[in-house]
């Protein structure tokens, strides 16, 4: 009886008694049969390593141009760029804890792994962070992607991540290496291309539950560009055909009828190109010259090719900023343009934040964490759109929304205003330090006043 299954790119166990060789062994097998062939398929395409260069070649006098239009890694670094370009904004109300997440960040290059993390969904459909303690005894965090680690999940109602393999193979060897890891222990491991694990040595960690986080790009754990991916590949073989017929119309065959060449008069013509024809008698037909044309399908070529790049962002749902009208549309336009791309980068957003809430979970949760380990509940994250901004038309927003709204809501509309909070205890300290100023100058001014009129008195005094 099989003990692991597969549920769209989920694996999840039949029984969650024990971790054994043989059901991480099952594992791995389903992974490597069911799931990596399609991961590495994605890879290829963000790498521009597409199926037309895969492809059988053609006889040796045809040509045979293969185009790769790398829509994929387009779609893929646009919506990153767009839905985590800014980094994630990461608060807490406690002063301590937000010190002790702000040295994990620095620690650990939050920042571009966070980006790097999302890229990877973006990908694969789903990618994941792994913590695990330094030499130093420091809580790191690093992410990977689902070609060599992947997760299974227990058979409760709740599917709950029970342990995760992390393992990889060298060219030309059967044997490779890798972890285990559970909620309890590290379980360093060797793994057969036929398909048997052997545990080598047992790691106890400090976490208390699977150091572990998946981030999904949404349920199906489909990469951004899954849906698109025949419509690349029919695009990179319109246009290398369309490059082909260029060829063909470059290097056209040359016709003569009408006269019996020899071998050295085609040569002749070949190389200083001179013809000097004429009839074969009287009677003779007129020699005919010209070139063998081939239907030209430039038209067809070119509506293939609108068509399918049309297809490719509307399916795929990410914006084309290439398009001229980009650049001259207005805020209001902008934003019908990004919809869509704004609708999957709010699903990404959630995603990411529940991923999040996990990796700080684990991290809070360390025995040397000088914080509560519930303290993140309390985290606050901010997710903004990496988009060209009006300033003086939010300044505009600002002006008419005075007496309407609260002077924090006011500065939450303003682009160049991470935090309004914090802004608005700078302007509070500007009018406190403004006003104290104001106060000291009067204050010399008066004690001037009196030095100047005392000097005045004592003028008088010794002119008398």
């Amino acid at each position: 009886m099989a003990q692991v299954n597969l549920n769209k790119r989920k694996l999840l166990t039949t029984t969650a008694n024990e971790v054994t060789p043989d059901l991480v062994s099952e594992a791995v097998q389903l992974h490597r049969s069911h799931l990596l062939k399609g991961y590495v398929e994605n890879e290829d395409m963000y790498m521009s390593k597409h199926k037309i260069l895969k492809g059988t070649a053609k006889e040796p006098w045809k040509p045979d141009n293969r185009l790769v239009i790398n829509y994929a890694k387009y779609i893929v670094d646009t919506f990153s760029g767009y839905q985590i370009g800014v980094p994630v904004k990461v608060t807490h109300d406690d002063d301590s804890v937000a010190e002790f997440i702000s040295d994990f960040r620095k620690l650990n290059d939050m920042e571009d792994s966070e980006f790097e993390l999302a890229k990877l969904a973006d990908v694969f459909g789903h990618a994941f962070l792994y913590v695990y303690q330094d030499e130093a005894g420091n809580t790191r965090a690093t992410y990977n992607s689902p070609i060599n680690m992947f997760i299974v999940h227990d058979n409760s109602i709740e599917e709950k991540p029970l342990f995760a393999v992390r393992y990889a193979f060298n060219d030309n060897d059967p044997t490779g290496y890798g972890q285990v890891i559970t909620a309890d222990e590290v379980i360093e491991a060797t793994f057969q291309l036929g398909g048997g694990v052997r545990f080598v040595e047992r790691n106890n960690h400090v976490y208390g539950k699977l150091p572990v986080v998946e981030l999904i790009e949404n349920e199906e754990r489909q990469g951004i560009f899954d849906s698109v991916k025949t419509l690349i590949n029919a695009l990179n073989k319109a246009a290398s055909e369309k490059a082909n017929d260029v060829d063909y119309f470059a290097d056209a065959y040359l016709k003569i009828v009408g006269v019996e060449l020899k071998e050295d008069m085609a040569t002749q013509i070949r190389e200083n190109r001179i013809f000097n024809l004429w009839k074969n008698g009287s009677d003779g037909p007129l020699p005919d010259v010209g070139f063998l044309e081939k239907p030209n399908s430039d038209t067809t070529q070119e509506n293939l090719i609108k068509l399918l790049k049309d297809s490719i962002f509307a399916v795929s749902m990410v914006a084309n900023l290439s398009e001229e009208d980009f650049g001259n549309a207005s805020g209001t336009a902008l934003a019908f343009k990004l919809q869509a791309m704004d609708n999957l980068a709010k699903m990404k957003d959630r995603k990411m934040q529940s991923a999040f809430n996990r990796l700080y979970e684990i991290v809070f949760g360390v025995p040397m964490a000088a914080v509560p380990s519930d303290g993140w509940v309390d985290i606050k994250y901010q997710f903004t759109r990496n988009v060209p901004r009006n300033i003086l038309e939010e300044a505009q927003i600002v002006s008419q929304l005075s007496g309407q709204v609260s002077n924090e809501t006011k500065l939450s509309v303003l682009s160049i205003v991470d935090n309004p909070k914090q802004e608005i205890e700078k302007m509070d300290d500007e009018e406190e330090n403004s006003s104290l100023l104001s106060r000291k100058i009067a204050q010399n001014e008066r004690f001037a006043d009196k030095d100047l009129q005392d000097d005045r008195k004592d003028v008088i005094a010794d002119a008398e």
